[in-house]
């Protein structure tokens, strides 16, 4: 172990919630953590990606209900807000959207 570099406790954390949060708290915390993008970045990329597909998801079934409102579970909604809050530009581009279109149970 005497070669290897220690790892900040940023990226100990990111281990982490790797293991054990959901993509949404990994992208998350990428993005609070622009320094750790550097260097866990595919990993931050991946978070990235299949949060914003997951997202992408879940509004295209609510565009196919028309006028019906996604029920989505609690938990995760409030996941996939705080991440739109955390990251701006998807929150430009989806948040209202997010809000108007999802009923949280």
């Amino acid at each position: 172990m005497a070669n290897c570099e220690k790892s900040s406790p940023e990226e100990d954390q990111f281990d982490e919630l790797k293991k054990t949060a959901s993509v949404y708290q990994l992208a998350r915390f990428c993005e609070e953590n622009k320094a750790l993008q550097s260097r866990k970045e595919k990993e931050c990329s991946e978070a990235f990606q299949n949060s914003l597909n997951r997202i992408e998801a879940l509004l295209a079934r609510q565009i196919d209900l028309s006028f019906t409102k996604l029920i989505v579970p609690k938990e995760e909604g409030a996941e996939i807000e705080l991440l739109l809050r955390t990251k701006p530009e998807w929150g430009i581009r989806y948040l209202e959207i997010w809000k108007q279109s999802v009923i949280l149970e």
